[in-house]
């Protein structure tokens, strides 16, 4: 039980830090100190510090999907209803202060061409989120649902890199658009 809790303090801790300023400008020291825990044992459970943002990507993107899934068991049980409960919970993220952007896009422009296990995990947590979309554009009916998936995902994306950059809320109504784009893609089928 002990073992868990440290890993765990670790990871909990390394996210935040994380999240808050950047890989490569949080040091291993700075992530002991505030999990309280020695050199040796960061490096027993985690023996590189890339070893340790994995464990981190793998923790964000458990958290996140645990909170979709939630999300989308309270919506209506219609599609359309879920999607727009994503963008709903993605416009309250985005316009809270202690936002820092998506932790899988900043961890690939810190290590994009640097290490290919860090790329793979933000690219399979970028396909689970195209897929979550995929599933409910596809239980909407669009013949085209792939497509649709995409162009809501790219939406979620860009209105994610604004609110990182302005730090506040966007001034455009993301629920909104985001019906505009179903509304123009459904009516084109």
């Amino acid at each position: 039980m002990r073992t868990t809790i440290k890993k765990d303090a670790i990871v909990e801790t390394a996210y935040r830090l994380f999240k808050e300023n950047g890989f490569y400008a949080t040091g291993v020291d700075l992530i002991m100190r505030e999990a309280a825990v020695s050199k040796r044992t960061l490096y027993k459970y985690y023996p590189t510090k890339n070893a340790l943002i994995l464990a981190v990507l793998e923790h964000y993107r458990a958290s996140y999907q645990q909170h979709i899934d939630e999300l989308l068991e309270n919506a209506q049980e219609d599609a359309r209803d879920k999607i727009r409960a994503i963008f709903n919970d993605a416009a309250g993220w985005f316009g809270d202060v202690n936002f820092h952007g998506c932790l899988a896009v900043n961890a690939m422009g810190e290590f994009a061409d640097k290490d290919e296990a860090i790329e793979n995990a933000c690219r399979q947590f970028k396909q689970w989120e195209v897929g979550v979309l995929t599933e409910l554009c596809t239980a909407m009916g669009a013949d085209q649902a792939g497509q649709l998936a995409y162009k809501l995902f790219v939406l979620l994306e860009g209105m994610s890199a604004i609110a990182q950059v302005n730090k506040g809320v966007c001034p455009v109504d993301m629920i909104a658009l985001a019906e505009q784009v179903i509304d123009a893609h459904l009516s084109a089928d």
